[in-house]
């Protein structure tokens, strides 16, 4: 008789088993087809979503963005529509067109309304008045990238008119050409770097 229980035993373990290797089977078909609607749930919420957003939504984190071949880390001031403004990990900001990113690394996941409205023109239009030198890379059609230093003298509605720090005016300037200040467009701009040393 003994035996007969024992196999009794075994053949209910195996049942019981069986039982719960479907159960678990069925638990993962669910669990797959939740992800799966999760997946196209987060596919479909970031199909409404722009770069601008997930960069407003990354406002004060710290961010890695790449432009005009140059790399700039530290942490998102503020982030506009058109343009981001990065407080560098070692000191001084960058204001970098987002026509012109690369790559961009974020912390953050979010999205978010970028709440600046302004364009790029207003912090130029701060630094043109406190008369803060910049550096202002400009990228061309052909892909090259020109850096000019010098003081923004006027910034009007599509272009910034520059006046190059000393020495460079002579050597980039052809003989016979007009006085005045370097103009350039403000789509080609790249980004602006703000230098602390006068001219």
């Amino acid at each position: 008789m003994g035996r007969r229980v024992g196999v009794a035993d075994d053949a209910d373990d195996r049942f019981l088993r069986l039982f719960e290797d479907l159960e678990a089977q069925a638990s993962g078909r669910d669990l797959h087809e939740r992800l799966g609607e999760f997946s196209d749930l987060v596919a479909g919420e970031a199909a409404d979503h722009a770069l601008a957003d997930r960069l407003a939504g990354a406002v004060g984190h710290r961010i890695v963005v790449s432009t005009a071949g140059v790399r700039f880390a530290g942490r998102l001031e503020t982030a506009a529509q058109t343009w981001v403004l990065v407080a560098l990990d070692g000191g001084g900001e960058v204001l970098v067109s987002a026509a012109h990113i690369d790559d961009v690394r974020v912390e953050s996941c979010s999205h978010a309304q970028p709440q600046e409205t302004l364009s790029i023109a207003s912090p130029l239009r701060r630094w043109r008045a406190e008369q803060i030198p910049c550096a202002v890379a400009t990228t061309s059609a052909a892909g090259g990238v020109r850096t000019v230093v010098g003081r923004l003298d006027l910034v009007a509605e599509d272009y910034v008119e520059i006046t190059e720090s000393s020495g460079r005016d002579s050597a980039r300037s052809p003989v016979g050409a007009p006085g005045g200040g370097l103009l350039v467009p403000i789509p080609a701009i790249a980004y602006v770097r703000p230098e602390k040393r006068m001219l």
